[in-house]
């Protein structure tokens, strides 16, 4: 995100009722950042300038996206003097309206109270880019890794056993909480590349953009078999620059597919349970078979 370099610093603006965000943003200025709240660190918004450091190898262990996420270390300075740095990433986005509902995605899912609960970064304010575009600033948590670049430091040799039902595990359960809300979610992107995990190996969220809250009535349970079919055919098409499968068939048959099979019956009403095993059960021949 380099269009942001260009600002050694930033005065921040205040944004305290979220509740009209949308009108707020349309008020800022290519260059503004507002963040949530009124104050950081105990000082009146308005009496600080944030100073954004680029930190490339904050990216490592994430595969760049196609929205150009950038990492940098956000200083706050007081009347010249730093305060304290925080590691932030911030993600653009093509319009104000998909940054804004993204921000709501990752407030809810924080939000959630659940005994398998997954969480997903904070969001902290907003910085107006050119020809419209918003990005959006959350914290960083280092130690969060996505599947797809543990993927990529084996290509040259052969992902480990062990790498790969972390993988095929982390999708699972992911998927399975999603799904599993009393307003359940469908992530609509469900490739390895947005699975990820914590350095504890519990599962994180990392990117909320394509997630949508759906019902589980029969015309919109195609959405939720797709998400465990993408997430599947993701896993059984990785190689190694040898040409060799990384992820083995039976193990994803057995790591992601199995469980979420099993929990069809839990995850479903008795009306639509039918529909979604036929499914699975293709998805399943399919993948022994190597598609």
């Amino acid at each position: 995100m380099r269009q942001l370099e260009r600002y050694s610093s930033i005065t921040p603006i205040a944004i305290d009722d979220t509740s009209d965000l949308r009108e707020q943003v349309d008020q800022l200025f290519p260059g503004d950042i507002a963040l949530f709240g009124t104050d950081r660190l105990g000082v009146p918004l308005d009496y600080l300038y944030i100073g954004l450091n680029p930190r490339d190898d904050y990216s490592e262990g994430r595969r760049n996206s196609i929205n150009e996420v950038g990492f940098y270390d956000a200083t706050s300075y007081c009347s010249g003097i730093p305060l304290a740095t925080q590691p932030w990433a911030i993600k653009p986005y093509l319009t104000p309206r998909a940054a804004l509902k993204d921000i709501d995605t990752m407030r809810h899912i924080n939000s959630l109270e659940h005994p398998q609960a997954i969480r997903t970064f904070e969001p902290k304010g907003v910085i107006r880019l050119e020809n419209r575009e918003v990005a959006v600033i959350t914290d960083f948590i280092q130690g969060v890794r996505s599947c797809d670049s543990l993927v990529d430091e084996y290509r040259e040799t052969m992902l480990p056993e062990e790498k790969a039902r972390l993988i095929a595990r982390t999708a699972f359960a992911t998927m399975h909480y999603f799904h599993s809300l009393e307003k359940p979610y469908t992530m609509n992107d469900a490739q390895i590349k947005n699975f990820a995990f914590t350095i504890n190996t519990e599962p994180w969220c990392i990117d909320t953009e394509t997630f949508q809250q759906t019902n589980k009535d029969s015309a919109k349970i195609s959405r939720f078999v797709r998400d465990v079919g993408s997430c599947a055919y993701s896993m059984s098409g990785q190689y190694n620059y040898d040409g060799q499968r990384m992820l083995d068939p039976e193990l994803i048959i057995k790591y992601f597919i199995n469980p979420y099979e099993e929990s069809i019956p839990d995850l479903y009403s008795y009306g639509t349970v039918d529909i979604v095993q036929a499914s699975i059960e293709g998805l399943k021949q399919d993948i022994a078979r190597g598609a």
